[in-house]
């Protein structure tokens, strides 16, 4: 058997009766045969978008024991529910029992404001962290080529042009002049 974790968000309702949401994470468990090692309610909170009719959700979080078989019944337990209305398991390899009842007794993460989820503190809404700045050379179509009349144009070279022998005789004959 392997050690779990289990992130449960439940119908907000069931924060007035812990009992109810208990009960429904027991049954969860049980039918799956798994093992409880702790749990601990961490407060009804406003969920980050809205399951089904409802902004808000009753987070558990919890420890077990479990047959890796069992995991997918379970998650399939948990979306028959009417109660439950997200889970997440993960398992744990490396955590002891000491790690998980730290982990139990820490205090729940505080639910940031949405100032500080975004980092924008002090910031315009449009500014990107300059990367709305004005690109100057690029034009209407965000990329480097400009106008095709702007261009340098080259002229073509023949094929039998000697393009060296122009800078060859200049130079001899500048040298040619100083003799």
């Amino acid at each position: 058997m392997n050690l779990y974790e289990g992130m449960f968000i439940l119908d907000p309702a069931l924060a007035s009766d812990w009992e109810s949401a208990e009960a429904e994470i027991k049954r969860v468990f049980d039918r799956a045969g798994a093992e409880i090692v702790g749990h601990r309610n961490w407060d009804e909170r406003k969920l980050a978008y809205q399951i089904g009719k409802f902004r808000r959700g009753l987070y558990i979080l919890t420890y077990f024991r479990a047959n890796p078989e069992k995991i997918a019944s379970m998650e399939r337990d948990v979306q028959l529910s009417e109660k439950v209305l997200r889970v997440l398991f993960l398992r744990r390899e490396k955590m002891t029992d000491e790690d998980v009842q730290k982990s139990l007794a820490a205090e729940p993460p505080k639910a940031q404001k949405r100032e500080d989820r975004e980092g924008r503190e002090g910031r315009e809404r449009g500014d990107r962290d300059g990367r709305d700045r004005d690109r100057g050379d690029r034009g209407d179509r965000g990329d480097y080529r400009g106008d095709r009349d702007s261009r340098d144009r080259r002229e073509p070279v023949g094929v039998g042009a000697d393009v060296g022998d122009d800078l060859d005789s200049d130079s001899d004959s500048d040298m040619d002049d100083d003799s």
